[in-house]
């Protein structure tokens, strides 16, 4: 009687935005693998991935939905340096409730007074947060809006308060409003570069970690055709679009 060999588990500790692409992703490099492989995630904001990792969690891979979390922990020597690869980029938008008659077309909009309550991922731990900060302040919105923000956990929760109705606009991902297009809707469009440093997705394996060269594998799975297509399936565009 043959006795199957037993599976080898890679926990990936990725951005909440990342949720949907991901889980598709990482079906495929479970099949690519023959069935050696099985991909488990963590999904969370990236700052908390990260200190989750500094404090010594099991994690394989994180993928964070920014440079900052990955730089601190590279500088911390808890990645490997070498295996550090970008592998997606997106946007950042201003959405509204799909049924939404308060009239906001531009970031100025919020300022009015339909608009009550401004759903933002936090900016201390969350890079949707930061990203969304930034624009504020580029636009010179932020101090004024302050009474109205509302501030999410991570990406996902923010979105969820928009798409249930919990607040009248949001800041979010646009892979994040795609994933919800049938209950809100994108009011505007932050232009990088401008509004905000680029969104740039890096990923790593951790120093020590466990299965080490499958880790490495699925690294260098996200930059692959099959990876790449995934991720534009879902909104991400790639690393030489605008």
């Amino acid at each position: 009687m043959a006795i199957a060999a037993a599976s080898t588990e890679l926990l990936v500790s990725a951005a909440a935005s990342l949720t949907d692409a991901f889980e598709q992703i990482g079906a495929a490099f479970a099949r690519k693998e023959k069935g050696g492989v099985t991909v488990r995630f963590n999904f969370a904001a990236s700052g908390a991935l990260k200190q989750q990792i500094l404090a010594g969690a099991p994690v394989a891979v994180f993928a964070s939905a920014a440079p900052r979390e990955m730089d601190e922990l590279e500088r911390a020597k808890r990645i490997e340096a070498a295996t550090r690869r970008d592998f997606a980029r997106n946007r950042l938008v201003l959405i509204v409730p799909a049924g939404s008659r308060a009239g906001v077309r531009d970031w100025k909009d919020l300022t009015g007074a339909g608009i009550r309550r401004i759903a933002v991922a936090s900016p201390d731990g969350v890079p949707a947060g930061r990203y969304a900060r930034e624009t504020l302040l580029k636009r010179g919105l932020w101090a004024a809006l302050q009474p109205k923000l509302v501030f999410g956990e991570n990406v996902r929760q923010t979105l969820t308060y928009v798409a249930g109705g919990d607040a009248d606009a949001g800041i979010v991902f646009a892979t994040d409003a795609r994933s919800e297009a049938r209950r809100v809707r994108i009011a505007a469009v932050a232009i990088p570069g401008r509004d905000h440093s680029p969104i740039v997705y890096p990923a790593a394996v951790i120093a020590g970690a466990p299965n080490p060269e499958a880790a490495r594998r699925f690294v260098r799975f996200l930059l692959s055709r099959e990876a790449q297509g995934i991720f534009k399936r879902w909104g991400f565009s790639s690393l030489t679009a605008a």
